[in-house]
């Protein structure tokens, strides 16, 4: 079994303003990689490095091509589950410590407390952040992000480990750590996959190695039989020679170079060293040292990279002559046990345009659907939760809230026969609004503050599916308003005690209402979250409360449509009816405040339309953000 296995692998950005145009990201690249070992992916900003690393892991989707992860499809969560990974620009929950986010972490592969516990010390310990493990993230520097990084890669102990640039930020000290660590690894059995530019990082941990420029493979091998193969020229050390053996010399060698009374002289491979030997013995220089050159990595990816505009672009799937195509997973399988760069083919380069392939890779991609996991979407929304709670906003509009109902009780106490009905409905607005606002404002941003912040390729490199992850932030933020709405309505009770000094069958009207607003909210947050999928924050919030208000004037709109007298403006008005959410329904604020209870099959009638107008939603916003893709 391959731990990785690229074949015809093309990527494909739409660029414009219309989105009409293409750029090429990654050129038809085929790879295989065999477990074990330390494979570098090398490459010039701009390669095409990261992008091969997203699609690996479903970050992304090709244009055409096939990606297999531990033989198993990208969008598989239990090939994930088997993988560790650190994003090129590692950026993480600031509101959590090191030791809180390993522990996230853990818990989305799965691993039980006691586990979870020992894993976060032995990493903290592993990368020297043990001193930091109870301070927030955001005041780390950039090293000690990219340790967290490294460290949330391994708490699964995964078989195959991918680091984009994990030596990036590092001071001296830490990337010599990183490097003993890779090497580590490697010792143990992992398959560890890294991309770089830095030449030395990878000379010095790699055993094999691929080059890519501009989207294309330009050589792949062991990095022992690349930079210890055939002898690139001599090197010649010579003690105090005369100015006539350098000159009679200068013929035979590229270069001299002198350091106090030493000059050293490079011979190019194809001059006789006999040759050279003869005319130093002649001038009767002393020779200090004659040692062979080979080729350095640095080297062998100067000539490969400037190969790319004077040779034919590499075409891997392709037969010489393009007569035939070969067995692309033959050739992938060739490449792993090739010790020697692939050669470059005569054939014509394909352009390809992606639209064959779109449907047969839709019909290759696993059915995730919403067979989720209970644990990890509890976990989403805990964390969810808990990021909300930390955000002082949120205490600021419970303290108003609370001072909208102390108000209210002031108002109550002047007005004369009317306190109730004054306490009530302003207790209740309270809540709805203050509600609202939360439902809004922190909805609007669940998902796009994870893709702005880069949050969402840490978590969904995890074994956590799409709809997992919408299905944890949708009931995160509902359980913040839960106990948010619980806090406010004990408030308001509590009010209400204060001022009748008891309580009456009637008062229960109030609890009634504020079911209602929950439900209410529920259908906002699901709105929220949908917008939150497809636009910015500012525009989410202007469509979620436009359709708010409008939700609450569809039964005037219904209204109007049949006053018109036209059946084309009334069917017109009846679909938007049917089709955009109605709020009208949720509003019992009036008759609790006169102590009215609600009939029971309202309630339920509500509850039920409240669940499933939601469930559509959610299950709206899960399908856009199933085709998203996390560049």
């Amino acid at each position: 079994m391959l731990a990785v296995e690229l074949v015809e692998l093309t990527k494909d950005y739409r660029v414009g303003f219309w989105r009409t145009g293409r750029r090429r990201a990654l050129d038809r690249l085929t790879l295989a990689i065999e477990p074990g070992g330390t494979f570098g992916l090398l490459g010039p900003n701009g390669a095409g490095k990261s992008t091969t690393l997203k699609l690996l892991l479903g970050l992304i989707f090709p244009t055409s091509g096939r990606v297999r992860l531990l033989n198993r499809d990208p969008g598989d969560a239990s090939a994930r589950s088997r993988v560790g990974y650190l994003p090129e620009q590692p950026y993480f929950y600031d509101h959590l410590t090191a030791w809180e986010f390993l522990n996230y972490t853990a818990t989305l592969f799965g691993l039980s407390r006691s586990e979870r516990r020992t894993r976060a010390e032995e990493l903290l310990e592993r990368v020297g952040l043990v001193s930091v493990r109870d301070l927030p993230v955001r005041k780390y520097s950039k090293g000690m992000m990219q340790r967290l990084g490294i460290a949330q890669a391994l708490i699964n102990d995964p078989e195959l480990i991918v680091l984009d640039e994990p030596m990036s930020g590092l001071d001296p000290l830490g990337r010599r750590e990183v490097r003993d660590l890779i090497l580590e690894l490697r010792q143990t059995g992992k398959t560890v996959l890294f991309s770089t530019h830095i030449l030395s990082d990878a000379e010095s941990v790699c055993d094999r190695v691929a080059i890519l420029n501009r989207g294309r493979l330009q050589g792949c091998g062991d990095l022992h039989s690349l930079l210890h193969g055939e002898i690139a020229a001599l090197e010649l050390v010579l003690d105090s020679p005369s100015a006539e053996t350098l000159y009679d010399l200068q013929p035979l060698v590229r270069s001299q170079v002198r350091t106090g009374n030493q000059v050293r002289l490079e011979i190019p491979a194809e001059i006789e060293v006999s040759d050279v030997l003869d005319r130093v013995l002649r001038g009767r220089a002393r020779i200090l040292s004659l040692n062979p050159v080979r080729m350095s990595l640095e080297d062998y990816f100067m000539a490969q990279v400037a190969s790319q505009s004077a040779a034919a672009p590499v075409d891997l799937g392709a037969a010489p002559g393009g007569e035939a195509q070969a067995d692309p997973v033959r050739t992938a399988r060739e490449i792993a046990a090739s010790p020697s760069p692939p050669a470059a083919s005569s054939g014509s380069h394909r352009e390809d345009t992606g639209a064959s392939y779109e449907l047969q890779y839709r019909g290759e991609r696993p059915k995730r659907g919403l067979a989720h996991t209970p644990r990890r979407i509890a976990a989403i929304a805990l964390h969810t939760f808990k990021e909300c709670v930390r955000d002082k906003v949120l205490y600021n509009l419970i303290a108003f809230a609370l001072l909208m109902i102390g108000a209210a009780i002031l108002m109550g106490n002047i007005s004369v026969g009317i306190d109730q009905i004054v306490l009530v409905n302003l207790g209740l607005a309270s809540i709805s609004v203050f509600g609202l606002l939360i439902a809004i404002f922190i909805g609007i941003g669940l998902v796009w503050k994870e893709i702005d912040r880069r949050t969402v390729t840490t978590i969904l490199s995890k074994p956590v599916t799409r709809a997992e992850f919408i299905l944890g932030k949708y009931l995160g933020l509902l359980l913040t308003l839960v106990i948010n709405t619980a806090i406010m309505t004990a408030g308001f009770y509590l009010a209400l005690f204060w001022q009748k000094r008891g309580f009456e069958r009637s008062d229960l009207a109030a609890l009634e209402a504020t079911y209602l607003i929950l439900l209410e909210l529920a259908l906002v947050v699901a709105l929220a979250l949908l917008f939150s999928c497809i636009s910015t924050p500012v525009l989410s919030a202007v469509f979620t409360f436009c359709l708010f208000v409008i939700g609450h004037l569809l039964g005037d709109i219904r209204d109007f449509g049949r006053q018109t007298g036209q059946v084309a403006i009334e069917r017109l008005t009846g679909v938007l009816c049917l089709l955009l959410p109605n709020f009208s329904g949720f509003d019992a604020i009036t008759r609790a405040a006169h102590g009215d209870r609600l009939p029971g099959y309202l309630l339920e009638a509500q509850s039920l339309y409240a669940l499933l107008y939601a469930t559509v939603l959610v299950s709206a916003s899960i399908l856009i953000f199933e085709e998203r893709e996390f560049r």
